[in-house]
């Protein structure tokens, strides 16, 4: 059985609360299993069949399958969605159970289940692995709803295809059109999108447990997904046992519009910091210069001549869009290479190399000018738990765009500004409960900063370790072949041995299919030993783009 470690403020908070009605302990927290009125959930037949092919993998070593549930756990007779998901097609002996979500939010669990069987194999041993699906995502084979976005009046920051370059105005104009894209949203599809929550996907991946005959199972979560699987160790602590988080979000106190402004200072300073100089070290692959300032230059040239309509239909929000990969080097070869290096060819007029830079352009980045639809699910997901937390004024998010253009942009809207229903996040079983959990963290991660991840470290006291690997610049530990990551994960996951205090692993040079650095980079703070580092100085972030 967990024990729940109670700090002081933990302890007042306990305190605080011991006169609220209703709130079991987490131990007591009804999963339905014996409500008749659920048993149709528990008692349902798995039918496996074939996998579609997704973003990395083509399904060829995998089953996938839909599981049935409500649509709001709260209440069955709402009635029911489904959700995907995956297992190996030949699994090896097992005797556990291995849940994986792929975070995203919205990335499909079978693809990242497939990719880690492939990239980690040790995976395996003594597991079945199981991607779970988020209700409602994209690239998954569950329930979907599709929304029509609200027509545009020309007045909005993104219709010149530059929303690094608002202004109060049009910023405002923006924030209308997608205030009123949701409302029409929300009046067609408010049962399923209310039903979409951290809590009850929990309660999604404890069904799934249950389905597949398991009286327990481990946890594996990446990226978002580690404020999923922290979440259902909070709820279900008896439940879920070992449970490893890859690239961790802020899971302490789960915000997930705090969180998107905790990342663009450190997406913004690793592109300065990391990229760039990749960048330059592989001229051959992005012809854009071969120092980091050539580099720059080259990039600010593309940005203006999207700007002034010089590439064709490329818009400034695309070149800039391409950059949106540079965290997870998967994409260094698939997309932002081909897409930068095109765009770099672009800049001589020729007709042939414009054409070649809207193709990639287009596969890169949609252009929100001539998008007719979205998936609500993100949004949903994102309100529902935390609500509209944003304190920024108009004038500091323009300021904060300007600072960091590579993904500023991303926040300049509140997607949550008139969500019809309260945050449903338990702050109360966040403050008295502690996750149990082997954290894996890059200590320059662009897109789940570190200095978060400390944080969900430092409170957890001795319930949880972290893997930090030393110097690493990229998103996603799993994708690294890191003996030092691989041998502590796995003695975890797979024997139960959790290591007595944290472990700092040193980065390999930065990497990808056909590209291969020499070096690490050390823009932080040196690590000594086996102590955690503070988390980098997002101050050093220096460089601008003019229009």
């Amino acid at each position: 059985m967990k024990r729940f470690l109670l700090t002081a403020p933990r302890l007042l908070a306990l305190i605080g609360c011991m006169a609220c009605p209703g709130l079991a302990s987490a131990h007591g927290i009804d999963d339905h299993s014996s409500d008749p009125a659920y048993a149709r959930y528990y008692h349902q037949q798995v039918n496996w069949g074939g996998c579609p092919p997704s973003l990395f993998t083509d399904g060829s070593t995998i089953q996938c399958a839909l599981i049935t549930v409500p649509v709001d756990w709260a209440d069955p007779r709402q009635g029911d969605i489904t959700i995907g998901i995956s297992r190996p097609l030949n699994p090896q002996p097992y005797t556990r159970l291995l849940l994986v979500n792929a975070g995203g939010p919205d990335n499909s669990s079978a693809s990242q289940a497939e990719m880690l069987e492939q990239l980690q194999p040790q995976v395996m041993v003594d597991h079945l692995v199981v991607g779970v699906d988020l209700r409602g995502i994209t690239d998954g084979t569950g329930t979907q709803v599709s929304c029509d976005y609200a027509s545009r009046t020309g007045a909005e920051n993104f219709m010149d295809g530059d929303s690094r370059n608002p202004t109060a105005a049009s910023l405002r104009a923006q924030q209308t059109w997608w205030n009123r894209s949701m409302r029409t949203c929300l009046q067609q599809h408010a049962a399923f999108l209310k039903g979409i929550s951290t809590p009850n996907h929990v309660r999604d991946l404890n069904l799934v447990r249950a389905v597949l005959g398991f009286r327990r199972a481990d946890l594996m979560g990446i990226s978002s997904g580690s404020s999923l699987m922290a979440y259902a160790d909070r709820m279900f602590p008896d439940t879920f046992d070992r449970v490893v988080l890859d690239s961790n979000m802020n899971w302490v106190h789960l915000d997930w519009e705090r969180q998107s402004l905790k990342r663009i200072a450190m997406d913004q300073l690793n592109i300065q910091q990391a990229f760039i100089p990749f960048i330059s070290r592989h001229d051959d692959q992005f012809h854009m210069g071969t120092t980091p300032q050539n580099v720059l230059t080259t990039f600010q040239q593309i940005y203006q001549a999207t700007s002034q309509h010089r590439m064709g239909s490329v818009t400034p929000d695309q070149a800039l869009g391409a950059l949106d990969g540079t965290g997870m080097w998967v994409f260094w070869d698939l997309l932002v290479s081909p897409s930068l290096g095109a765009m770099s060819q672009a800049l001589d007029g020729d007709p042939a190399h414009i054409a070649a830079a809207e193709q990639m352009a287009a596969a890169t980045y949609a252009d929100l000018r001539v998008l007719p639809s979205f998936n609500p699910m993100q949004f949903a997901l994102q309100c529902n738990d935390s609500g509209s937390t944003d304190p920024r004024s108009i004038n500091q998010k323009i300021a904060d765009v300007r600072t960091y253009w590579a993904i500023g942009a991303s926040t300049l809207i509140d997607n949550c500004e008139n969500w019809p229903w309260q945050p449903v996040l338990d702050r109360v079983l966040e403050a008295r409960t502690t996750v149990h959990a082997l954290m894996l963290q890059d200590e320059f991660d662009p897109s789940t900063p570190y200095s978060e991840a400390l944080k969900d470290r430092l409170d957890s006291g001795n319930a949880s370790r972290m893997v930090l690997v030393n110097n690493a610049t990229t998103h996603g530990v799993m994708y690294d072949d890191n003996a030092c990551t691989r041998s502590t994960e796995f003695a975890y996951l797979n024997a139960g041995v959790m290591p007595v205090r944290d472990v700092v692993c040193q980065a390999q040079p930065m990497h990808s299919f056909a590209m291969q650095d020499t070096v690490t980079y050390e823009y932080g703070y040196p690590a000594s030993g086996a102590w955690l580092p503070r988390p980098p100085p997002v101050q050093q972030v220096s460089w601008l783009l003019v229009p």
